[in-house]
């Protein structure tokens, strides 16, 4: 088949003209040499010989063998009118992945070609069925003369669009592909789309590689590489034998091929393998999530008291040898500022106490606790369902399985170490820190007393706080944390998290108050004195029982928030009564309002208690039950009241009972009946 040569000319090669054209070779170059000289006849357009090809110029040829051979540059093909660059191919194979993996961009370009000529076939098949249906003539041929046309839609490819296409020329391979494109147009175009075959073709697949990562992890002595190299060795020489510890499946080494020990070795290490084996053979989890895990990139927070960050750290200095204090800090990480700290010699109750340190110190700043907290598991596991769970102390938690560098707070922690620590007497340096500088020095580590210790760590946690903040370099930390407070944070939810983190006390509620700490307390409700019925309301419950309050106190020790229990329910919030002066005539103004306070406070009860005995009727009973059996015993010489009848005299009647006149008696006194006379 001509085709297109350099400077648009168009090659036709010695098989297409001999012997159909000329008789041999001979008679051709005879020709050639007959023209050579002329501006007319048959032209060479490359000579032949040492590895080239003979090329005759297309357009030197008699038009009658132009005709039939057909000139390549001239577009006629029918294909042309349905042609088009497929959009949806250029999607589907962009995105189309085998085995994973996305598709080489060459493959890309050679399916998205196929599939659009694909597409004009169908289309021109479609077209021609139709016609052929009109004319009642046969379709009988049709499917040849198609891939004729594909096959030859290549020369127009090339001229227009300087590609091609390489679906099959076979028609029964095109009939095939033909009538899987018709019900998915792209998919049969993929060769191999499952990538089995890439798969079956590799001397290690999967089964082999299962062998491998089994030997290498499963083994107690945890063995080289190498070993299992020279294990499979065995077992394929029948020297050992390799089974399934799950099923029992004993493996037959026919099964599976030799190969060398550097393949093996390769398998074992590769990353798709380490990241498996690593975990099972290694005690270090620190080591493996700092090599296979994938940290997620995050932007810093703007408010404080949005996250803050906790974690327990032993400061580099020595109270005793070998000891070090454990300190327990909160970092709220918009600002950086270490919010809460507590600390101990060991890390026995140190997160309880680090959680009620959290609450003074927020409540004495008159500051909501933050939204979100971030802590390790180790710990704060225990209070997962109780004072972590969302919407109790926190909004939200965030609790990460020892995960060293999932906390933001270790930054800190390694900032404080070498910026500030560092140049503190007794610091300890470690021993194998990447820095030539931070590493340990001659000389033997110093020991600090205990309290000397944790005073100059809460002194250099204090210089932290009020250093520059690292974005707003014009206030310190802390007043970034006071003043960046984000707006929508939640107040405080006490009764969730008393119960968990408060002190307890059982006490009891006489005359309307709660004794806590030798004071009397008053009932309240959101911090205000209650009056009236709803003091009333809860003195039923209460008054004259035991009781449990769950209490906190501030840093001075005065309490700041107590709740009282009756049978394990919340029934109120008991607060100090404010007191005023006995002699008024040095009463104050707050005195007042005390008074005026406690006299409701008292009115309430004491009008409660005329308002029952007003409800009172004066009713009474009188028993008449038997107390005794019988009266069986008794003493003889005992004198006791005996029943006798007693006979009334016999009362006549008047005749006239209007005629009988009252006799007065002298029952009136004298000096009375004297006044009246």
């Amino acid at each position: 088949m001509p085709y297109l040569w350099i400077n648009n000319k168009v090659a036709v090669e010695l098989d297409e003209l001999v012997p159909k054209y000329w008789n041999c070779l001979k008679t051709l170059q005879s020709e050639l040499n007959r023209y050579k000289q002329k501006p007319f006849g048959i032209k060479r357009l490359q000579l032949g010989g040492n590895g080239r090809k003979l090329l005759i110029d297309f357009d030197s040829l008699k038009i009658a063998i132009q005709d039939e051979l057909g000139d390549p540059r001239r577009i006629d093909n029918p294909l042309e009118p349905f042609f088009e660059f497929d959009p949806q191919a250029v999607r589907y194979y962009t995105k189309f992945k085998r085995a994973g993996n996305a598709l080489e961009a060459e493959e890309q370009e050679r399916y998205i070609i196929n599939a659009s000529v694909m597409s004009a076939a169908i289309k021109l098949e479609e077209a021609r069925f139709q016609e052929r249906i009109k004319l009642r003539g046969s379709i009988r041929g049709m499917l040849a003369i198609l891939v004729k046309d594909v096959e030859q839609f290549n020369i127009t490819l090339k001229i227009k669009h300087e590609v091609s296409h390489n679906l099959p020329a076979s028609e029964k391979q095109f009939k095939k592909l033909l009538k899987d494109c018709k019900k998915d147009l792209y998919y049969p175009i993929i060769k191999d789309p499952n990538g089995g075959k890439t798969n079956n073709a590799r001397k290690v697949d999967d089964k082999t590689e299962v062998i491998f990562n089994g030997l290498f992890k499963n083994q107690l002595h945890k063995p080289t590489p190498s070993e299992v190299a020279r294990h499979y060795d065995a077992f394929l020489n029948g020297y050992a034998e390799i089974f399934n510890e799950e099923t029992g499946e004993l493996l037959n080494p026919k099964d599976y091929k030799a190969l060398s020990n550097t393949t093996i070795i390769n398998y074992i290490n590769k990353w798709e393998n380490r990241i498996a084996t690593h975990l099972s053979r290694s005690g270090d989890r620190q080591k493996y999530m700092k090599e296979y895990t994938t940290p997620h990139q995050m932007d810093m927070p703007v408010y404080s008291g949005s996250i803050i960050s906790i974690d327990d750290r032993n400061p580099p200095f020595w109270y005793e040898k070998g000891k070090r204090v454990w300190f327990y800090i909160g970092c709220d990480i918009a600002s950086q500022c270490f919010t809460t700290v507590v600390y101990g010699k060991t890390k026995e109750g140190i997160i309880t106490d680090f959680y009620r340190q959290m609450v003074r110190n927020h409540t004495e700043w008159k500051l909501p606790l933050p939204h979100e907290l971030e802590c390790e598991s180790s710990l704060n596991s225990n209070f997962r369902n109780t004072l972590l769970r969302p919407g109790a102390m926190f909004q939200s938690t965030r609790i990460i399985a020892n995960k060293a560098s999932g906390k933001y707070i270790e930054r800190m922690f390694g900032k404080i170490r070498y910026d500030i620590e560092k140049e503190s007497y007794g610091w300890i340096s470690r021993p194998h820190a990447k820095k030539e500088s931070n590493q340990a020095g001659p000389g033997e580590n110093k020991i600090i007393p205990y309290n000397q210790l944790v005073n100059d760590r809460m002194i250099e946690i204090e210089q932290w706080n009020n250093m520059p903040h690292p974005t707003e370099r014009s206030i310190s930390r802390f007043d970034y944390f006071l003043k960046k407070q984000h707006p929508d944070l939640k107040p405080t939810n006490w009764e969730a998290i008393l119960p968990i983190i408060g002190y307890k006390t059982e006490t009891s509620c006489r005359l309307g108050y709660v004794t806590l700490q030798g004071r009397k307390r008053a009932i309240a409700n959101e911090g205000s004195i209650l009056t009236g019925e709803a003091l009333i309301n809860i003195l039923k419950i209460i008054e004259s029982k035991e009781v449990v309050v769950y209490w906190l106190d501030g840093n001075d020790g005065q309490v700041i928030k107590a709740l009282v229990y009756f049978n394990e329910r919340l029934i109120c919030e008991i607060v100090e009564m404010p007191r005023y002066n006995r002699a008024s005539i040095e009463r104050t103004k707050a005195d007042h309002e005390a008074r005026v306070l406690q006299s409701s406070y008292v009115a309430s009860v004491e009008s409660f208690a005329r308002q029952q005995r007003s409800k009172f009727e004066n009713i009474n009973i009188t028993d008449k039950r038997a107390k005794t059996v019988n009266s069986n015993f008794k003493f003889s010489n005992l004198k006791r009241f005996e029943a006798k009848e007693e006979h009334f005299p016999e009362i006549f009647e008047d005749q006239d009972e209007d005629a009988l006149m009252l006799t007065q008696t002298t029952a009136i006194p004298s000096w009375k009946r004297n006044f009246i006379q």
